[in-house]
């Protein structure tokens, strides 16, 4: 096999005949098409951006930040750098792993070009160094430089210089400044993790570290160093391509295939499969609810110096992500609101503190204690705090039920709830049912106080699990992936598991639907349709949600003013004069849902008979019945079953001893009988042997024992589940139940 180079810069073309070791020939990438739901074109994945150009039209200052940065030795060695390879040896030995690579330009040039699918273990890097020192044998190292910088991968499509100079600054490589040449060296060595566009503070750092080397190696003055160093890291905006619909989706695809380790061993040969091999990615959008997400997110927040809004719908039986919209506009902001954005959820974490009190025994009917104030966390132990906690409406609501404290959204019950609890519960409950977002040990996260936030796709996943009562699917974009063929390559992992108790997730949903049927959530109501959800506003009103699902369908409707530090108020939004997550938020779910569900029979949330139990329940009570407190057959949620019976009444007292009395003082009685136990007809003399009653056998009858003490109440003889007064039956057949165990 014959390899062949052509220099651009001259006429020449060099010839290479590898020796026997070869090299394995590449595939001619093919592009790949994304598709949605319906089967329309979103994309074309093109493998590489490249426009060749020659080593003159590259400014010097290019050249010897690539050199510093990847290969100083370049202009000496002849292919394999010793040293260089002895230097990282040593350093991957100290850090315990793979910390500095001691490759050569050439020999990345070598692997690039020929060896890029090849394994990398030791026989690779043997064969990679043979050949690098074969080519340097046969091509000046201008041209090897040359053809370097016109192949090597700079992130965002763009291999190449030229493409880099385009894809960043909208500019000719020849126009390129020192910082901006420094920053292009800079991303060679991690195109992923070091990209401008996306993790500009890592791209900063790294570029500094090539400036400073270039001022060390001599190549740049001081003066030139300290004004470089000055430059922010600043690319132009990525407009969408012509040919990409639903950029913020497109986006997605390509993440969510470039982040699974299914698709590929490593990023460079998910990448490389992505972009070269033809492949025919059909995604779950659905045109339709696309349409009617971005007219309602449209329909409230129309203007520049509006809000922005995100909104993910989650088909819960599936795990189907149906519906997102991630921003506004992709060409001035390409960051995805919906499923990258973390924000602070609010109240609307606290249906996470309910699914854990309802799995830790709490009933709706449960009390707890809704005033606002002072409350201590760690009491008992050496590092006591304080937490000041204050209800929305600045009411204290005293004594109020689980359910009263859901529908009001409570803080004061719900923080009260938590420190009960232990936040090790709720921290659990958030991650049975799909919150994986790294969780501060807090209480305050109860109230929305998640360190790092949350994004929409979470919430709405999160919420889908209870739809789904308690079964979870992973939310994924994409159905599946085709080869050209036709044939399915790789289909995301959408195993059904079963993460949270049935019952538990019904008695939540239970909840949740009186929230949006009388509580803070009302403007979310659709009508004939069991809809549960909650709203979510942090403080300063700067973040404000609305969660909630049908049996069809999740969502979460997050409004805010994404830009950092200002982290502005909504407030005077469309006359509203604060957005609050029941406003908006909760009107904008409602557009959507009326929309995306129309046509569709409604329907409620019904439990499996087998997680349902018929018991004779006493009414009186809402225990078990017994024969001494017949009862009636009621059908419940296992997990609302009660485990005791009714307390059994206490025995009837003995009849009292008898004593004198005036009728026997004027008429008294002889004790004498017939001989058949009953006494004879006529009075006779009393007579002392009588003082002894005696039974129909004619012996002596045992004296009368004293009364018995009074018995306990039945609500007492109920036992803890007193304690919460919740021992009467609710007049719901659907959530009757005893009382929480005490904590």
């Amino acid at each position: 096999m014959l390899l062949v180079l052509l220099a651009s810069s001259c006429a020449d073309v060099v010839v290479l005949e590898p020796p026997e070791i070869g090299a394995p020939e590449r595939r001619a990438p093919e592009q790949s098409y994304v598709y949605d739901a319906a089967g329309n074109q979103l994309a074309v994945l093109r493998k590489e951006f490249r426009e060749r150009v020659p080593l003159a039209r590259m400014p010097r200052h290019l050249l010897d930040a690539v050199v510093v940065a990847e290969d100083r030795r370049f202009w000496t060695h002849t292919g394999v750098d010793a040293r260089a390879i002895v230097r990282a040896a040593l350093r991957n030995v100290e850090e315990g792993g793979v910390a500095q690579g001691g490759s050569t330009i050439t020999q990345q040039l070598v692997k690039n070009l020929w060896m890029a699918d090849a394994p990398r273990d030791v026989r690779t890097k043997a064969r990679e160094a043979l050949l690098a020192r074969d080519l340097e044998s046969e091509m000046p190292k201008e041209q090897i430089l040359e053809e370097y910088l016109n192949t090597v991968y700079f992130g965002n499509g763009a291999y190449g210089v030229q493409a880099a100079a385009h894809t960043y600054w909208r500019e000719d490589v020849a126009d390129l400044d020192l910082a901006q040449s420094a920053l292009l060296a800079a991303v060679i060595r991690g195109p992923e993790y070091l990209n401008p566009a996306t993790a500009p503070e890592a791209a900063a750092t790294r570029r500094d570290l090539v400036l400073g080397a270039m001022a060390a190696e001599g190549t740049i003055t001081d003066a030139e160093l300290r004004v470089a160093l000055a430059q922010p890291v600043a690319v132009a905006a990525r407009p969408a391509s012509p040919d990409v619909a639903q950029p913020y989706w497109v986006d997605f695809v390509v993440r969510t295939l470039l982040d699974d380790p299914t698709f590929g061993e490593d990023a460079s040969a998910r990448r490389e499969r992505l972009y070269g091999a033809g492949l025919r990615i059909h995604t779950t959008l659905d045109p339709r609810l696309q349409a009617a997400a971005e007219a309602a997110t449209r329909r409230f927040v129309d203007r520049p110096e509006d809000p922005e809004v995100a909104l993910v719908a989650v088909e819960p039986s599936s795990g189907a992500i149906v519906a997102s919209v991630g921003g506004r506009d992709h060409r001035v902001r390409q960051f995805d609101l919906a499923t990258q954005g973390r924000r602070q959820p609010g109240s609307a974490f606290k249906t996470f503190v309910l699914a854990a009190a309802v799995t830790a025994g709490y009933r709706p009917e449960t009390l707890v204690d809704g005033d606002q104030g002072v409350l201590t966390i760690g009491e008992g132990s050496g590092t006591q705090q304080r937490w000041i906690v204050r209800n929305f409406d600045r009411v204290s609501y005293g004594p109020i039920t689980l359910e009263e404290a859901t529908r009001a959204s409570v803080n004061g019950a719900y923080a009260r709830l938590a420190l009960e609890l232990g936040i090790g519960r709720v921290i659990a409950a958030a991650r049975a049912l799909g919150i994986s977002s790294p969780l501060n040990d807090d209480p305050a996260i109860a109230l929305g106080g998640v360190e790092v936030g949350v994004s929409p796709l979470e919430m709405a996943a999160a919420y889908a699990t209870l739809a789904n009562l308690g079964t979870r699917v992973t939310a994924s974009p994409i159905d599946r992936v085709e080869d050209p063929g036709g044939t399915v390559v790789w289909r995301p992992d959408r195993t059904p598991r079963r993460t949270f108790d049935p019952g538990a997730a019904w008695l939540v949903t239970q909840v949740l639907r009186t929230a949006v049927e009388r509580g803070t959530g009302a403007n979310a109501r659709l009508p004939g349709w069991e809809v549960a959800g909650k709203t979510g506003t942090t403080s300063h009103h700067t973040d404000a949600w609305f969660v909630g699902y049908t049996t069809e369908l999740a969502a979460a409707v997050w409004m805010g003013h994404p830009d950092e530090p200002s982290r502005r108020p909504l407030r005077d939004v469309h006359g509203e004069r604060v957005v609050t997550g029941g406003r908006w938020p909760a009107r904008i779910w409602r557009l959507f849902m009326a929309d995306a569900l129309a046509g569709r029979a409604p329907s409620g949330f019904v439990l499996d008979a087998e997680h349902l139990v018929t018991l004779e329940i006493d009414p009186v009570t809402g225990l078990l019945a017994a024969p001494w407190c017949p009862g009636e057959q009621r059908t419940m949620p296992r997990i609302l079953a009660p485990r005791a019976t009714c307390p059994s009444p206490p025995p009837p007292p003995p009849p009292p001893a008898p004593g004198p009395s005036e009728t026997d003082a004027d008429h008294p009685l002889s004790c004498p009988t017939d001989g058949t136990g009953r006494p004879t007809a006529a009075p006779q003399p009393r007579d002392p042997a009588c003082d002894d009653p005696v039974d129909v056998a004619g012996s002596p009858s045992p004296a009368p024992s004293p009364s018995p003490a009074p018995s306990a109440s039945p609500s007492a003889a109920a036992g803890p589940d007193a304690d919460r007064g919740s021992a009467t039956a609710s007049p719901s057949p659907a959530l009757t139940s005893p009382a929480a165990p005490s904590q």
